[in-house]
């Protein structure tokens, strides 16, 4: 196991002091200083549900937004995940040693959003979902993956429950 993996993982068990692990987790990534909503001023589950919401579905509307967002708040809730947005975010799939939940955390590219515009939208969705300000729309999605790939091995068994935007969502 990396270090990293051991740090965020300690880290998201409450065993470590966050400074500890500093930019080993989502929360840790760097947000653009002329960014209008700077990271200093965003808890750490906030800015990690921003950061999912930016980079699985900037390009999308709000409702795809907020369906990105609630089904991570979905999975906080549920038995069988991590019961932070956090942790939820940089959970590795089950039995696998490689890969993410969420692509954008373990793609090897820079995490940090570049676009001020998008970035605003993401903490937006993020903070309506958090609040309570904005329904589901997904009707309760544990998964989505992007309608542009052929679906994962995994999709035949859920239920499917929703096509918003570029992603398909199942509980």
């Amino acid at each position: 196991m990396s270090l990293r993996r051991l740090l965020l993982l300690l880290l998201v068990a409450g065993l470590m002091a966050p400074g500890l692990a500093a930019q080993e987790t989502p929360a840790e990534v760097p947000v653009a200083a002329t960014a209008t909503t700077p990271a200093a001023m965003l808890d750490a589950e906030t800015k990690c549900l921003a950061l999912s919401v930016y980079w699985e579905s900037k390009t999308e509307t709000r409702q795809g937004q907020l369906a990105v967002a609630h089904t991570v708040l979905n999975r906080k809730k549920h038995p069988e995940f991590p019961n932070t947005i956090c942790g939820v975010v940089a959970q590795k799939p089950e039995g696998s040693k490689k890969g993410c939940q969420f692509s954008w955390w373990c793609d090897g590219k820079r995490d940090e959003p570049q676009a001020d515009s998008d970035w605003q939208e993401a903490v937006d969705s993020a903070q309506a979902a958090m609040r309570g300000e904005a329904g589901d729309p997904t009707g309760g999605a544990l998964y989505f993956h992007s309608s542009k790939i052929k679906p994962p091995a995994w999709a035949t068994k859920r239920k499917r429950l929703a096509r918003i935007d570029d992603h398909i969502f199942y509980r």
